[in-house]
């Protein structure tokens, strides 16, 4: 019976334990969450480890992609791929975790925030507003107080909203609780350097950033939809 021992780089399925014993520094920012109630698990896991495989339970299937034309590539590579069953490998030796999100419930909302502690960043708000959602007003305020107690727990430690998406959920939030002062402001823009453009949604997390460090909380309005295509159509690709 033939055995090897390989090494991985790709998504974990490790315990706590694991991801703690290389990042120790987490336990001041989980023991915060669990004094609030709030619970807590890790996701999207990934590093590198070393994994048994049974040689004679695996399939070996070769691969040949073709140079890419966008790239410029001259040269096509050659991958192997491994068909290792329905029950993954045994893991023998996680040698590092270099990515994971945390995502962080309360007692009415399950996965209400998710968070890159590494990046110190708020990657996820759920939309506990959505009209589609069948909850009469009183239900939606109790998740929108919530969801909102965990965010502002968060900026306060300093973690920061990653795009436009997170910004415009955490305004409606704000805008149903605290009702603050709104006002519309129109801009007109035009190309000057078409290489210098970024795309659409940078540009929307760019501005959404400007604003927020300033005290503002930007939506944009959308036009109303008139069929299926307005969707797809972005001022910039």
């Amino acid at each position: 019976m033939a055995i090897a021992i390989v090494p991985i780089r790709e998504t974990l399925n490790v315990g706590e334990d694991v991801i703690l014993r290389f990042h120790p520094e987490l336990n001041p920012l989980l023991e915060s969450i669990k004094r609030r109630g709030w619970r807590y698990r890790f996701i999207d896991v990934t590093g590198s480890a070393r994994v048994l495989l049974y040689l004679h339970r695996v399939f070996f299937k070769l691969n040949y992609y073709p140079p890419r034309i966008e790239r410029f590539e001259e040269r096509g590579t050659y991958t192997i791929e491994t068909e290792v069953g329905e029950n993954p490998p045994a893991v023998l030796n996680v040698e590092s975790i270099d990515s994971f999100k945390i995502s962080i419930s309360t007692e009415h909302v399950c996965g209400c925030v998710t968070i890159d502690p590494l990046r110190r960043i708020i990657t996820h708000i759920a939309d506990v507003l959505w009209s589609g959602m069948k909850e009469d007003l009183s239900e939606k305020l109790v998740k929108a107080k919530e969801v909102h107690e965990v965010v502002q727990f968060l900026l306060d430690m300093g973690y920061a909203l990653e795009d436009a998406c997170t910004m415009e959920r955490y305004k409606k939030i704000v805008d149903l609780l605290e009702g603050g002062y709104k006002f519309s402001l129109t801009i007109e823009l035009t190309v000057e350097r078409e290489e210098d453009v970024p795309s659409w949604e940078e540009l929307k997390r760019d501005l959404s950033r400007f604003f927020r460090e300033r005290g503002l909380l930007m939506e944009i309005k959308k036009e109303p939809r008139k069929g299926i295509l307005p969707i797809f159509r972005k001022p910039i690709p």
